[in-house]
């Protein structure tokens, strides 16, 4: 299935095997490689057909004219360092005394909402959108793999959890992420801001969060 994520602008760069990107809606994939570039018709003109590796998503398939592509210079290596949050924790955990240790902060790391959610140097408006846009991982295969490989920094999660690790991890997070969004638009109905453009915009699952929240 080809990916496509509508940019504002239109998108006129091209790109080739090789080159390093990051997907401007989702950051947290990180800085992935393209590993085919095929020209195809979309609507009668071509149009590039691109395959990314990224690290913390996996490969995916974009449209290169319209996907919110940003090309990352070779200069900028420490922008794509995969942060694999597990390893260290396993490492702890190895050692009998500190297993208890271990186990806490193995589920702070599946329980965090991302900083882009959370942090207080960036607009309330964009901390509310960043946390809507969390509402695109659900508890089904994809969607659970998708948060899994994201939440873990593992290309591959099942290679450490098993389904119904994942499942349960998922749901208590799912919690912490409506808990989140019910504080953020508390603030955001106390600092008198207008979120409805926001709110409209938003899938039907959180849509149905939204109206949980008020």
């Amino acid at each position: 299935m080809l990916l496509s994520c509508t940019n504002d602008v239109e998108r006129r760069e091209t790109f080739e095997f090789g080159d390093r990107v990051r997907m401007a809606k989702f950051p947290e994939w990180g800085v992935g490689a393209v590993t085919r570039v095929e020209t195809v018709p979309v609507k009668g003109m071509p149009t590039q057909r691109l395959t990314i590796r990224f690290p913390n998503a996996g490969l995916k398939t974009l449209n290169g004219e319209i996907a919110a592509l940003e090309r990352v210079e070779a200069e900028a290596p420490a922008a794509e360092a995969r942060v694999d949050r597990i390893a260290s924790i396993d490492r702890i955990a190895e050692d009998e005394m500190m297993a208890p240790l271990a186990s806490r902060k193995l589920l702070e790391v599946m329980l965090a909402i991302p900083e882009s959610c959370r942090d207080p140097f960036v607009t309330l408006e964009s901390r509310i959108a960043a946390t809507i846009d969390l509402y695109r991982f659900d508890n089904g295969g994809r969607g659970l793999m998708d948060w899994a490989v994201i939440q873990t920094g593992l290309d591959d999660p099942l290679s450490r959890f098993n389904r119904h690790e994942l499942e349960e991890h998922y749901s208590r997070w799912s919690g912490e992420r409506d808990a989140h969004l019910q504080k953020l638009l508390r603030d955001a109905r106390e600092a008198g801001l207008n979120t409805d453009q926001l709110l409209s915009d938003a899938s039907p699952v959180a849509k149905a969060a939204i109206r949980r929240a008020r």
